[in-house]
């Protein structure tokens, strides 16, 4: 009888670690969910935008641009980010961003006479082999811009032996004006 006592109170025993352990982990669990939850709390829409840019670029695309349609008040200035992806040798490379239309409404599309937005983009910079660059395209809405969706063309070419050649298709970033 002395050997069933023992083993009854040893197996308790473990039993109780056992469950002390879990409770523990459950704690951390708890708590690690809940700073996690005040992180994401603190964080900025921008902040946000961001994040979610860099995973929309994370594909095979040589040149990305994560979130291309954003909402800028007038006399407000945002900024876009362009991921280039050099998979070839390394080389120079020639990024341009040039105002292209404006549609209100979804109307047919006007050509702007390049006062109506100021884009911040005109860069020439140098990837090495399998590296990669994120640009920012600035772009500032003067006070009293028309209302409706700008369209802004993002040009990404590389040097050859030829000069400049297009490294991707034309690109194209979309600003709402309310």
């Amino acid at each position: 009888m002395d050997k069933r006592g023992i083993e009854l109170s040893i197996n308790f025993l473990v039993t109780i670690i056992i469950a002390l352990v879990i409770f523990a982990f459950g704690i951390k669990f708890i708590y690690d969910i809940a700073s996690q939850a005040t992180e994401l709390e603190g964080l900025t829409t921008e902040d946000l935008d961001e994040r979610i840019g860099q995973l929309l670029c994370e594909s095979t695309d040589r040149v990305c641009i994560g979130i291309d349609r954003r909402t800028i008040e007038n006399g407000d200035f945002g900024v876009f980010g362009l991921k280039i992806i050099n998979v070839q040798e390394s080389r120079n490379f020639h990024v341009e961003a040039i105002p292209s239309g404006h549609t209100v409404n979804n109307g047919p599309i006007s050509i702007l006479t390049g006062n109506e937005l100021l884009v911040k983009l005109r860069k020439d910079l140098f990837i090495g082999r399998n590296q990669e660059e994120t640009v920012g395209i600035g772009i500032e809405v003067p006070r009293g811009a028309e209302a409706g969706t700008y369209i802004i063309n993002v040009q990404v070419q590389h040097e050859t032996s030829n000069g400049f050649e297009d490294y991707s298709s034309l690109r194209k970033i979309y600003v709402e004006v309310p």
